[in-house]
């Protein structure tokens, strides 16, 4: 039996890299960033080796959020007050990990560790729990076990970094950065969310 050309293959999250520019065109709720072709979206990666196009097909569940609930997200912009992250997706007790795109926001405040050093970096991939919802967005938090950065780059290099007891590590630069780390960084687990 011959392969259909379209392949159905696993979930990816907004920001993950699924391909290079030099093996696909971005399609559907994807984008070119660097040569690199970047998810724009939470849902089934597609490969379409035919047109050779990449796309992310998102399922079509509608949802309402509430404080408490559970958002992946982006960090895109961040200054001393506020860091802005860009939601993908909404974990719900009875539907899943849902596409629900919205702008929200972390208050920086309390954010800040040792030497004054953020515990967020602009493009660090979270996990975080709605506080409330206002006209300008949402209101997040990263307080808990399992919230905070789950995917994140070394800010010197661009390479993807690694969990080493409290720190992250890169292992090219051989240097340490400080993150609030969700404890599943790095092997994301969806399904054991708790909203």
């Amino acid at each position: 039996m011959q392969n259909t050309q379209k392949e159905k293959e696993n979930l990816v999250l907004p920001g993950d890299v699924i391909a290079t520019a030099e093996e696909y065109v971005p399609g559907k709720n994807t984008m070119e960033n660097n040569g690199d072709v970047v998810s724009l979206a939470y849902g089934q990666l597609w490969k379409d080796d035919q047109s050779l196009t990449v796309s992310v097909l998102t399922p079509k569940r509608k949802i309402s959020l509430h404080s408490g609930q559970i958002v992946y997200g982006q960090i895109v912009k961040m200054d001393q007050r506020r860091a802005s992250v860009k939601v993908g997706a909404v974990f719900d007790r009875q539907l899943g990990l849902v596409e629900y795109v919205a702008d929200g926001s972390i208050g920086m405040s309390s954010q800040y560790g040792k030497n004054n050093e953020p515990s967020m970096h602009i493009g660090d991939l979270i996990r975080a729990k709605i506080l409330r919802i206002g006209d300008r967005g949402l209101d997040l938090g990263i307080f808990g076990k399992n919230l905070g950065v789950l995917r994140t780059l070394c800010t010197k290099c661009r390479l993807p970094m690694v969990k080493k007891n409290a720190a992250l590590y890169c292992d090219n630069c051989e240097r340490t950065e400080i993150r609030k780390v969700a404890e599943d960084y790095g092997n994301i687990n969806i399904k054991e969310d708790m909203a």
